[in-house]
């Protein structure tokens, strides 16, 4: 919006940028649990929680906008939606 594209986690901005660095092409999300050779040897866990992905194709949504629609989920118990397209 407005040149810029501002990245954020659980309402925190964790990275503006201006014209010179807008995405060029589609972007993707991906979740990953990155393991790696640890200098110990045993079993290994982790934890990834992500409650809501929520996107807007062709639109800057205000953040207070998206916890009001988040909100909406969890009042109306709704676990998940998927309406992103497949490629």
């Amino acid at each position: 919006m407005d040149g810029k594209v501002t990245y954020s986690v659980d309402g925190r901005v964790v990275f503006t940028s201006d014209r010179t660095f807008l995405p060029r092409e589609h972007l993707g999300v991906h979740f990953s649990a990155w393991l790696v050779d640890l200098p110990f040897k045993g079993a290994r866990d982790w934890d990834m929680r992500v409650n809501w992905l929520y996107h807007q194709p062709d639109r800057a949504v205000p953040l207070p906008e998206v916890q009001k629609a988040v909100d909406g989920f969890y009042g109306s118990g709704t676990p998940y939606v998927n309406t992103m397209p497949r490629r």
